[in-house]
């Protein structure tokens, strides 16, 4: 498996110690542990101030603490371990790379799932920087793409979608959305997946 980008998240560590094999990839991880470590603290104050300016959003009352604030230092908790102790080991379960380019041969991985990227940030990300990451993707998959959520971070729809899977499904990938329940935001209730030309479904 796949995940780009991981940023802190713990998923290929749960992975590998269910016997699967999982590599992370993103830019920030040509960082050290300790800085890594910084930024994470940062990257979760922030979170939490984001939470709490939308508070009919994410269903707090006034005052109240975010409840999901603990689970998500424990899951960042757990990746900086793993983290420090790949890289001690040189293990390369953590690689720095950043969408549209990826450092790995075609059809490398059974899955690919990207979170919190495309379709997070419109004013960002142009059509064709999406189109070009997710071929990205779909190059060094052999099996499924799976992207999440699909609206932006304030909980707004892509607005070219539709475009988006025109273009792709004229290449030849095939797609379907998957239902899903999100822990944090009631909005980020689908998933899309992407199969690439050369996979039966």
């Amino acid at each position: 498996m796949l995940d780009c980008p991981g940023g802190a998240s713990d998923f290929g560590a749960r992975i590998r110690e269910l016997g699967g094999r999982a590599v992370s990839a993103d830019p920030q991880y040509a960082l050290s542990p300790q800085e890594l470590g910084r930024l994470v603290d940062g990257e979760q104050a922030r979170v939490n101030a984001w939470v709490h300016a939308q508070p009919d959003r994410f269903g707090l009352r006034p005052g109240a603490p975010w409840p999901l604030a603990a689970a998500w230092r424990a899951t960042a908790e757990g990746f900086l371990s793993d983290y420090r102790r790949c890289r001690t080991e040189g293990s390369g379960h953590y690689v720095s790379a950043a969408l549209p380019a990826l450092p790995f041969p075609d059809r490398e991985f059974t899955l690919v799932i990207s979170g919190f990227l495309l379709f997070s940030y419109t004013d960002r990300f142009d059509l064709d920087f999406h189109l070009s990451a997710v071929r990205e993707l779909l190059r060094v998959c052999c099996g499924q793409v799976r992207l999440h959520p699909l609206n932006d971070s304030s909980g707004r729809p892509y607005p070219y979608m539709r475009k988006f899977l025109d273009i792709l499904h004229g290449e030849g990938v095939t797609s379907r959305l998957l239902d899903v329940t999100s822990s944090s935001d009631p909005r980020d209730d689908r998933t899309l997946v992407l199969v690439p030309r050369t996979v039966t479904r």
